[in-house]
């Protein structure tokens, strides 16, 4: 019998652990917000409502909450199947085993906290709910992280994006609402009020996908580190730079990337460095060539870099759902083109400046990248916008404050830096102190003397003013 590799064993035991952690957190979630009567996530509300019809009408103990759980997750396979009909694969069935299993730990979590006393106020049922909210949102990232068996209630969400074109988050929010419709009709028929879904049910569907993002932030890269699974987005990012290696025959370059805080006056040093080292200059013209290579609208790429999606309004559409997708959204598919689109050009052996687009994240480990951050004072950066753009201090701030979020926020969620951090650049420079051209001299003269420490030469002298 031939051995078993013990890396692969350890690899799949870790998978599995992850899923089941998760798979049992949200169990105990769904418990607590069960418990607290005033209603559970959509997509365990059916389950609810008929486990308060069996509380209602005394049947046996085995009619309790994990198994109508389950019995309701039957539901949505059988559904899913009639919706692909044909493009139903078989593999699709293990969702019922991923049912079962999520029944029996609803029940295991059910005992666990027996202990609980029913809530006897609003306070109580409040507390109760809202401490469902961490546990379902950890264990949605954590069960879907290893992607291994997804429940029927993802498997709807990606039949019903299949078969109407709508994307993931678009369905899921369909989906969960009729979830919602028919739980409440179900509720108002039996009980002549709302039962088993209520005020709760909306506070968990605006509230776990905002959860869910924020446990993203904090462990979501280490957590795919340690079941050994990449995201979407890096999954993407190596199939579209795979082969873009440097030319080891082409002659010695230098890249510039320029990082910079709005109102710094990065983009005018960066034009200035160009200018002075006689090497191309990169900015907008970078998106005209992710426009070309992934055939994004130019002015789609133009909207979505001057006003990124913000993640609130994300987090409430679809929160981490979309991981069990392949599809990118429309800021992913950008990352993802013009990472393929800065990697292409420092293969090809060009010297050149490169202006934000995470350059620096993305270059990091090449020897022949210069790494600048370009920052200001307030007071500064405040002047230069007003007499850049004629706006009053207070349009000037607010555009300050919001495009930095913006950019941080961005930098944050491709790279899992924080934007600015001096550790990630070769050299910072406060241009409020030095003024756009003793800042480019500044840089110059650092990079000619990186250079010669390197021992290299790309460069020729800088042009004499």
């Amino acid at each position: 019998m031939k051995r078993i590799d013990g890396a692969f064993l350890s690899l799949w035991t870790r998978r599995i652990l992850v899923y089941l952690a998760g798979l049992f957190c949200m169990a105990l979630g769904v418990v607590f917000s069960a418990r607290s009567s005033l209603g559970v996530s959509p997509v365990g509300s059916p389950g609810n409502v008929l486990y308060q019809i069996a509380l209602r009408e005394h049947f046996p103990d085995y009619v309790n909450l994990g198994n109508c759980t389950t019995a309701v997750y039957g539901l949505y396979l059988l559904t899913e199947l009639l919706i692909l009909r044909r493009d139903f694969k078989p593999g699709m069935l293990l969702q019922l085993a991923a049912s079962l299993l999520f029944g029996q730990l609803v029940n295991l979590a059910s005992a666990l906290l027996a202990f609980l006393p029913t809530p006897t106020n609003y306070a109580v049922q409040l507390i109760y709910l809202l401490c469902s909210v961490p546990l379902v949102a950890f264990g949605v990232m954590l069960y879907l992280s290893p992607k291994l068996l997804p429940t029927p209630g993802e498997g709807m969400s990606l039949a019903i994006s299949q078969k109407t074109g709508l994307s993931l988050g678009s369905a899921k929010t369909v989906f969960d609402c009729s979830l919602v419709l028919i739980s409440a009709a179900v509720s108002l028929l039996w009980f002549r009020r709302l039962e088993g879904v209520r005020e709760g049910t909306v506070i968990c569907a605006l509230t776990v996908g905002f959860v869910i993002r924020q446990f993203q932030k904090l462990c979501q890269k280490p957590l795919l580190r340690f079941v050994e699974r990449e995201d979407r987005v890096e999954s993407a990012v190596r199939a579209a730079t795979e082969g873009y290696a440097p030319d080891a025959s082409a002659k010695p370059r230098i890249i510039i990337t320029i990082g910079r805080e709005y109102g710094a006056g990065g983009y005018e040093i960066g034009q200035l460095l160009a200018k002075k080292l006689g090497i191309t200059f990169y900015d907008k013209q970078l998106n005209i060539l992710a426009s070309e290579r992934r055939g994004l609208s130019l002015t789609k790429i133009e909207e979505l870099e001057k006003h990124m999606e913000r993640e609130l309004v994300y987090d409430f559409r679809a929160g981490a759902y979309e991981m069990v997708g392949e599809g990118l959204r429309p800021e992913e598919l950008l990352f993802v083109a013009q990472t393929e689109v800065i990697r292409r050009i420092a293969a090809g052996g060009e010297s050149c400046v490169i202006m934000g687009r995470c350059a620096d994240y993305i270059l990091y480990d090449d020897p022949n990248c210069f790494r600048v951050f370009i920052h200001a004072i307030p007071a500064a950066r405040i002047h230069r916008t007003m007499a850049k753009y004629g706006l009053s201090r207070e349009e000037a701030e607010r555009e300050m404050r919001n495009t930095d979020l913006s950019r941080s926020s961005h930098y944050k969620r491709f790279t899992g830096r924080d934007y600015g951090k001096q550790e990630y650049y070769h050299l910072g420079v406060d241009s409020s102190q030095l003024g756009t051209e003793h800042a480019a001299e500044l840089i110059v003269d650092a990079i000619r003397q990186w250079c010669n420490v390197r021992g290299t030469h790309p460069l020729s002298a800088p042009e004499q003013n």
